[in-house]
């Protein structure tokens, strides 16, 4: 495990690498981090599940986007065309040391950022491993929206807004904070159009899924069903793996779901 800074515009990248157990590069892996405060409540499993690729052999290089974590930046500042940014240069990084294959392993919302890169620049990866991934941009920015009305009921001194209210001023180019984070419209407008199912992922070898699900009898989200159909439909390669567990980067409490890093691994040591 090696920690280090990437160069990148308009400010470099910290990054933590887990070189392959073997110290040989063919093939590498970016983890492409989840939203706001989900980012940080998953970095423990994050982690974990770096150093079990790199036992398989796997270069791992994990993180933080432009304004979020240890990286330059602030957060109000970051944009949707700089995260990509990000990932184009922490797939060149890769490649200097020797990494011949590129993959990109997203969580929640960094799927749609993995997704969409990939459909972009389809020839740069090869696999996309998604954990409990958000499919519809649109949605989740109204669920985020939600945690500036929630504590705007909790504080009489606040105004009441309406989450309407609010995703039209970032759409007007406002930016607003919530939850303590400033959200910069140049981030979010792009994120607000985004669906999964709209992106053309043909030529991606596999997307492998993975659902965190509360009970061994609860269903997958619609959503999740209504992709892997469309992506079927489009003769595209993909797979659903349903783990029992908490919804670790949503728990107050750091949590951890061994199983989930286990059968993620077993998936990913099948692309050597």
């Amino acid at each position: 495990m090696k920690p280090l800074l990437i160069p990148s515009n308009p400010g470099s990248l910290f990054c933590i690498y887990f070189a392959p157990v073997n110290a040989v590069i063919h093939r590498a892996i970016i983890h492409i981090p989840a939203f706001a405060e989900e980012m940080n409540k998953s970095r423990r499993m994050v982690n974990l599940q770096a150093r079990s690729l790199a036992g398989k052999g796997y270069a791992v290089l994990v993180m933080d986007l432009f304004g979020t974590g240890d990286s330059a930046g602030d957060f109000g500042d970051a944009s949707w065309e700089i995260w990509l940014r990000n990932i184009q240069d922490a797939i060149n990084w890769l490649k200097q040391q020797g990494a011949e294959q590129i993959d990109l392993w997203g969580l929640r919302t960094g799927n749609l950022l993995a997704m969409d890169f990939a459909s972009r620049y389809s020839q740069q990866i090869e696999h996309l491993l998604c954990w409990h991934p958000v499919l519809n941009g649109d949605t989740f920015i109204n669920q985020f929206l939600r945690l500036r009305i929630v504590a705007a009921v909790m504080d009489n001194n606040a105004s009441r807004e309406k989450t309407s209210e609010l995703k039209q001023r970032l759409l007007n180019g406002e930016s607003i904070e919530v939850a303590g984070y400033v959200l910069n419209p140049d981030l979010v407008k792009p994120l607000l159009a985004l669906q999964a199912e709209r992106m053309e992922l043909q030529q991606i070898a596999e997307i492998a899924i993975f659902e965190v699900i509360s009970g061994e009898n609860a269903p997958v989200s619609s959503v999740t069903g209504k992709l892997l159909s469309v992506l079927h439909q489009k003769s595209v390669n993909s797979s659903l793996t349903r783990v029992v567990g908490d919804p670790f980067w949503a728990s107050q409490e750091i949590k951890v779901n061994p199983e989930l890093i286990s059968l993620s691994t077993e998936k990913v040591a099948q692309w050597l």
